[in-house]
């Protein structure tokens, strides 16, 4: 959770006025943020388990003056990726977590970032629905965020038949905005890769057994396309 220090004065000073943590607390906290300098105070008491995380998170959402929640997988009611990608959740670092009529609930790590909120809040205008902005701390989106990627690993290396199986992999990269896709047959293994923002991810390790299957699927798929584009191109000659 990224804290906006014009608010009120230091976050820590403020905590600590309140009674919720101790000066002590705050002292292994800076030193904690000494080796990792990219991590907010606020983060770190909860990485730390210095005082109790729901007392914690809604003293901060008091501070912020924003809608606290102590987010995890358990509060997730919807299917996250079917209203934002992978890459938008991980960028923004926002998990979509509850949705009542045309209104989705949006956890963000740092309401302060004001281009993530309005990058996922126009994304989600576009659909219909109108966001209602939550914080939580960056860890817990983090979890939530390696636990999608596992779901996405699993839904591949699970399919059952050859046609699911390669449907799965193409949607699956269709939703995490893959530039393209790589089947790598290895020695003892098939290796699926996405090419996201430039880099190389590995998301599946499947069954050498699989190979043939998986590239016969794959021409059968290229040679539907080409003679419907061929179909197409010859309707467009018509006259």
């Amino acid at each position: 959770m990224a804290i906006d220090m014009k608010k009120r004065g230091p976050i820590g000073l403020e905590l600590v006025r309140r009674g919720i943590i101790t000066e002590d607390d705050i002292n292994r906290a800076i030193e904690f943020q000494r080796k990792n300098p990219k991590k907010k105070i606020g983060d770190i008491l909860d990485i730390l388990r210095l005082c109790d995380p729901n007392v914690l998170i809604d003293a901060l959402g008091e501070i912020l003056d924003e809608k606290p929640i102590l987010l995890d997988i358990g509060n997730v009611s919807l299917n996250v990726t079917e209203y934002m990608s992978i890459d938008i959740i991980k960028q923004n670092k926002a998990i979509p977590f509850e949705i009542i009529g045309n209104r989705i609930k949006v956890c963000f790590a740092d309401t302060s970032n004001r281009r993530a909120i309005e990058t996922v809040r126009l994304l989600l205008l576009n659909k219909g629905l109108v966001m209602e902005k939550y914080i939580t701390f960056e860890n817990r989106i983090d979890t939530i965020i390696e636990s999608l990627e596992g779901q996405a690993t699993d839904n591949i290396e699970s399919s059952g038949n050859i046609i699911e199986l390669v449907d799965t992999i193409i949607k699956t990269a269709m939703e995490k905005r893959a530039s393209d896709i790589h089947i790598e047959p290895l020695e003892e293994e098939v290796r699926v890769r996405y090419r996201i923002d430039g880099e190389l991810i590995t998301v599946a390790h499947l069954e050498k057994t699989r190979q043939t299957q998986i590239i016969g699927r794959l021409k059968a798929i290229s040679n539907m396309h080409q003679e419907k584009q061929e179909a197409q191109d010859r309707k467009n000659y018509i006259i």
